[in-house]
């Protein structure tokens, strides 16, 4: 038996081939997992704001931070003076592979305000800088898109 094709069939075509995909959305992907759904939203949401304050305080400095890229030998980092010792942390942040991120903790004293970060811990491309330190009991927190070349 031939099925002549006309609008009739091609309606009940389009809606069997639409409820097939729904159903299959039905089914099929509740079982995927994902990553942005946290059971300890309330602690992350808490450490959110801590953020923001560090954000806020850095806002709030008379000077603000000089990034110098030297070409041959890596990226001098000039950090507001403070009288007291500055303690902290930088991480570049690169997006296209996590195995070129890098962490280091740092301490300046009271005599420099330098942070140097050295050419081998750079590969060539685009970072993500943050620096979180510490100085006089306040927490602040610096974040810059930078390119090594």
């Amino acid at each position: 038996m031939k099925i002549k094709f006309n609008w009739d069939v091609g309606i009940v075509l389009s809606l069997i081939t639409f409820i097939t995909f729904i159903i299959y959305i039905a089914f099929f992907f509740p079982n995927v997992e994902s990553q942005l759904v946290s059971d300890k939203y309330y602690e992350e949401e808490i450490k959110y704001q801590e953020i923001i304050n560090e954000k806020k305080n850095f806002s709030n400095l008379s000077k603000k931070i000089k990034i110098i890229p030297i070409k041959y030998s890596g990226i001098r980092i000039m950090i507001p003076y403070d009288k007291n010792d500055i303690y902290g942390y930088f991480t570049l942040f690169r997006s296209s592979s996590k195995d070129l991120d890098v962490t280091k903790y740092f301490k300046i004293s009271k005599s420099s305000n330098v942070l140097f970060i050295p050419k081998k811990l750079l590969k060539r491309g685009s970072y993500k800088l943050i620096i979180r330190w510490k100085s006089n009991e306040k927490k602040y927190l610096f974040e810059k898109n930078i390119f090594w070349e």
